[in-house]
């Protein structure tokens, strides 16, 4: 059973660039009350809402809602289908580049940052008898690559603990990368150790921002409310450093850049980072093949605890040979 203490409040010193810089070293995050304006996240949220409704995953007209009847999750097909009209929101994109966050971060990091071009949008649906999901525990670095950076975790709207709050053990970044094993979390890994740190965690009111490192150990806590839990996440390092390649394209299965940018109504953020001097550098995908290997043994075995991570291979591995063996085995989990 987790026990968790409250979340270090840091937004008594959100102009004080030393102060956040020397707590985020320490504690591995930084919380922040009132980053970005309430009316803003609950625009976006309206705009999001309205797509979710369109595909079913919420009641019309009922703020958010949850239809337990569509509950699926990334990287299913149904999910996938409805998300990446969620992922491409103009408004939304606007929010993690957004002058005061970029400030924010060009005062902690004490040097010009770059907000990734690629980031997350999270829709987790009420947990049930169902329907079970839960980001697990998990750390950044081993899906973001390239150079130290920093997630900057908001919901979309007011996220009190039930209804799926993130967690982080604060201190845990001070072990580096932890093993990992095949499992349902982020990029179909998890953690394979004890986790070191104390875990922290609090109620999130709209605008409200959790910041911290990419080996910071997280996770979100269970959806036990009914209505859909709607976030993104964005991450940020210093320009001068490099870049992983993989972040630099849009989310997995949202198309290309000009598919994401074609329904836009104007071209403000498109392209930001297209004259900035950005070093790109290989992923390092040694992390996903050790969890292949594992994925593949599992699912060869019939153990269906390797589904996400089988699915992710298929939408997202640069090889074919592995892509096709990885749809073979995912017809056999599935009972074919």
């Amino acid at each position: 059973m987790f026990q968790y203490e409250p979340f270090r409040d840091s937004t008594a010193y959100l102009n004080d660039g030393a102060t956040l810089r020397a707590r985020l070293a320490e504690d591995g995050y930084l919380f922040l009350r009132g980053l970005l304006p309430r009316q803003a996240i609950l625009d976006v949220r309206t705009r999001l809402l309205r797509k979710a409704a369109a595909g079913g995953w919420v009641e019309p007209d009922s703020d958010g809602i949850a239809n337990p009847a569509t509950a699926c999750k990334d990287p299913e097909p149904g999910y996938m289908a409805v998300f990446k009209g969620l992922w491409s929101d103009e408004a939304l994109h606007r929010l993690r580049i957004d002058p005061r966050v970029l400030a924010l971060f060009d005062r902690t990091l004490g040097a010009r940052a770059l907000a990734h071009p690629m980031f997350v949008q999270r829709n987790i649906f009420p947990q049930s008898d169902a329907f079970d999901f839960t980001t697990g525990i998990h750390q950044d670095r081993v899906h973001i690559g390239g150079a130290t950076s920093y997630a900057m975790w908001m919901p979309l709207g007011d996220c009190p603990r039930e209804m799926g709050a993130l967690a982080v053990a604060a201190g845990s970044h001070h072990q580096g990368i932890l093993p990992t094993r095949v499992g349902s979390g982020a990029g179909g890994m998890d953690i394979a150790v004890p986790i070191p740190g104390t875990w922290v965690t609090g109620d999130f009111a709209a605008g409200d921002a959790l910041i911290f490192q990419d080996v910071t150990v997280h996770k979100a806590l269970p959806n036990r409310t009914r209505s859909l839990r709607l976030s993104f996440d964005a991450r940020y390092q210093k320009l001068t450093e490099p870049v992983a390649d993989t972040n630099l394209v849009p989310y997995s299965g949202c198309g290309t850049w000009d598919d994401v940018y074609r329904g836009w109504s104007g071209q403000e953020g498109q392209y930001y980072w297209k004259d900035l001097p950005i070093r790109p550098v290989p992923l390092d995908r040694s992390h996903y093949e050790r969890r292949d290997a594992m994925a593949f043994e599992m699912a060869e075995a019939g153990d269906r605890a390797a589904r996400d991570a089988i699915l992710r291979i298929i939408q997202r591995d640069p090889a074919a040979e592995k892509r096709e063996r990885a749809e073979r085995l995912l017809v056999l989990l599935d009972g074919g």
